[in-house]
């Protein structure tokens, strides 16, 4: 009953659907796993929130006079969670939207690769051994969370359960793939003594030249059992290696080796051996493929092993290179024992994500070319249930880091060798997918892209032109507008739009990507001569940018600035329109600015100028949940601990609005640091760019100034 007489406390408000999805939800989690489980989950959803920082203990514990502190958190956790329930998938903060802008035909300083699975899609030995229409899906779709933070079952978003033997869908997975900076499909190939597998994705992809992405086989030359792993003696299908074999097997690939889009290194093409060890001599057999490849017109094979199992080096098969396979042979932090069980019958193992994700990326061998390879994750729960191994805190901006230092353990490389790969493009049973997904949206592709534009190395527009440009630039005016241009597009129009007309009141300093069209800064030039640009990584929104040109306009003197940036919002269907308002308030007129700046004069006290109806309540539980790791840890840099605990301060939504510049001083000096910002993967919500967005009412406050709505003017 005292589940009831606390669910009782709760229940004083809301409306009827809430109401019965509270109490079905704590009563089936309570009858399952207990209060503890209640608290735990609790615990998980919120990052540790303050009260178990307040009382480690307290999960471990039950105490009934603790209900009325613990019962407002479980509220807010309930109604979020049915929140999340009622919304569209992408309107949840961890959902990651697809992007407006695109890498295709951008030079970029690597070559991303993708593993890729060919398994979806019906035929007849899986007809046989699994049942009719059998495919990957069908494991996928019923896995089940096995610990509290679990995600399963993973879920595709935009491709949806798709069938790979229609052509439309490889389609459409290079359109994405290409759009986000992956430039190849490295096919999982499954030949076993003269029989394919799953061969009909690719048969199609070769024969349909418009599918233009670059590709390369690996051969996975391993046993098909029904563990899936190629280790367990229950043999669906078995691999006959021979010297006649290695002949049959080069010559049904030959059509794929000679194809235009097949990838070459130093003009070879690369071939990858999944399991060396299993043949009787991989050194013999690849003298044997080289030989032959020549005899057909090729310069010879760029052969590779895979850094799995008992194989660690290429040098004892001669072949030219080796590539990882995470999570084979990196070693990982085991972490089982630290985890909430859901179902106390699982037996796999959980390991660290995040420890592994620091670290991998900067694994390197000086006596061997080593190609450098990532996973979004890995959990392959749906194969093995209950029994799975699955890494804990994955999440795409550790994966971000693992690239990042991955690509640049690469650029060591000579150029033909400057190649990465990512397990997996589709691996959906294992947990290694980049294609978009229900729960992270397009997050994972949004860092790969991100990664490769912050490695760029040549830009359009290079550094020489970027001195000349500012070196014309002289302050003229108290008064400046800092524009974020992460949307070129946008940049040339909203400079045209609204910030020309000021040339004669308003100076103008620009951040934008190292990746920036040269057409870009001569058009907004054009249009606003006195410019000064500041080249940034894709790092922090528009937050760590506008701290940098903050910088910029502290050496310039300037008294008053209006920030703003090329906001699109595609989370919003509402983004133009909004962008367009916030402009409207902040730069809409000559009168309006005017109005603006002589209100600061007259005003000292004031010190933030808000768009109308844009100040926000930080102490709305939805607007700081999410954000309460770094919120408490800027507060207390501020040393105003106390907000961590009501929240009691208001910022402006949207992130735009005019200041006084010594309002937000703490921000170029002593509150953070530019490389505590996470590296970009779409996140919605819960870094340090929108916890600093939120703060920005609270520096103000703590410099003497206050805030107000541009309405009250």
């Amino acid at each position: 009953m005292k589940i009831y007489r606390f669910a009782r406390k709760m229940l004083s408000s809301g409306d009827r659907d809430l109401l019965k999805y509270r109490i079905k939800l704590v009563s089936k989690l309570y009858k399952e796993e207990g209060l503890k489980a209640v608290y735990g989950r609790l615990q998980s959803a919120y990052n540790n929130s303050s009260l178990y920082a307040r009382n480690p203990a307290a999960q471990d514990t039950f105490d009934e006079t603790s209900f009325d502190d613990r019962s407002s958190l479980i509220e807010a956790w309930l109604k979020t969670d049915f929140k999340k329930a009622s919304l569209k998938v992408n309107e949840q903060s961890h959902y990651v939207p697809k992007a407006l802008d695109t890498l295709e035909n951008v030079e970029l300083p690597v070559k991303v690769i993708a593993y890729y699975l060919p398994q979806f899609h019906p035929f007849k030995e899986n007809n046989e051994w699994w049942g009719e229409g059998f495919t990957e899906w069908t494991n996928v779709s019923k896995a089940r969370p096995q610990y509290l933070g679990h995600q399963q079952p993973r879920l595709p978003g935009e491709l949806g359960f798709y069938d790979l033997r229609l052509p439309q869908v490889m389609r459409q997975q290079i359109d994405l793939a290409k759009q986000y900076g992956v430039n190849g499909f490295c096919f999982h190939h499954y030949w076993f003594g003269g029989k394919r597998l799953m061969e009909t994705p690719v048969q199609n992809f070769l024969k349909d030249k418009t599918l233009d992405i670059d590709f390369c086989l690996c051969w996975a030359n391993e046993n098909w059992t029904r563990r899936w792993d190629g280790l367990e003696n229950d043999v669906l299908i078995a691999q006959n290696h021979s010297p006649e074999d290695d002949i049959a097997f080069l010559d049904d690939i030959m059509p794929a080796l000679k194809d235009e889009r097949y990838i070459k290194v130093d003009g070879k093409p690369l071939l990858i051996l999944y399991r060396a060890s299993s043949l009787p001599d991989a050194k013999q057999t690849g003298k044997r493929w080289r030989e032959h490849a020549e005899k057909n017109g090729l310069p010879g094979l760029y052969l590779v092993v895979v850094n799995a199992f008992d194989v660690s080096s290429p040098e004892p098969y001669e072949f030219d290179a080796i590539v990882e396979f995470p999570p084979h042979q990196i070693g990982a932090k085991d972490i089982t024992d630290s985890i909430t069980l859901l179902n106390k019958d699982f037996t796999g193992r959980v390991y660290d994500y995040e420890e592994l994700a620091l670290r991998a990326g900067k694994i390197d061998n000086d006596n061997f070319t080593l190609f450098k390879a990532v996973m979004p994750s890995w959990d392959n729960e749906a194969r093995k249930p209950t029994q799975g191994f699955s890494f804990y805190n994955a999440k795409p901006e550790l994966y971000a880091k693992w690239l990042d230092s991955a690509i640049k353990t690469t650029m060591k490389r000579k150029p033909e060798e400057r190649l990465v790969f990512v397990n997996a493009w589709n691996e959906w049973a294992e947990g290694a997918h980049l294609e978009p997904d229900r729960h992270n949206g397009y997050a994972y592709l949004h860092a790969t892209a991100n990664i490769l534009r912050n490695s760029l190395l040549k830009y359009d527009c290079d550094n020489e032109l970027i001195s000349e440009i500012n070196q014309e630039y002289k302050p003229r005016f108290q008064s400046a507008v800092i524009l974020h241009a992460y949307y070129e597009d946008l940049a040339c129009e909203l400079v045209e739009k609204y910030i020309a007309q000021y040339q004669d009141k308003l100076d103008l300093i620009i951040t934008m990507r190292s990746d920036v069209k040269l057409s870009t800064l001569e058009k907004i030039k054009s249009s606003f001569p006195n410019v000064f640009f500041v080249m940034v990584d894709n790092r922090g929104r528009d937050i760590r940018p506008f701290i940098k040109a903050l910088k910029v306009a502290d050496g310039f003197g300037y008294k008053y600035i209006c920030k703003v940036h090329t906001k699109k919002s595609p989370h919003r269907v509402d983004g133009q329109q909004w962008r367009e308002s916030l402009f409207a308030d902040l730069l809409g007129s000559r009168e309006h600015v005017s109005k603006i700046i002589s209100h600061f004069e007259l005003h000292e006290s004031t010190g933030i100028i808000a768009p109308k109806n844009s100040i926000t309540d930080l102490s709305i539980p939805e607007i700081n949940l999410g954000n309460r790791y770094w919120l408490e840890k800027l507060f207390s840099r501020m040393s105003t601990p106390e907000l961590s605990k009501s929240f009691k301060t208001s910022f402006p939504a949207g992130s735009m609005f005019w200041f006084r510049k010594d309002a937000l001083e703490p921000l170029t000096s002593n509150l953070l640091d530019e490389e505590e910002f996470e590296l970009e993967a779409g996140q919605l919500d819960g870094t340090l760019a929108h916890s600093v967005e939120r703060v920005i009412g609270a520096v103000a406050n703590a410099q003497g100034y206050n805030l107000i709505d541009i309405t009250s003017l």
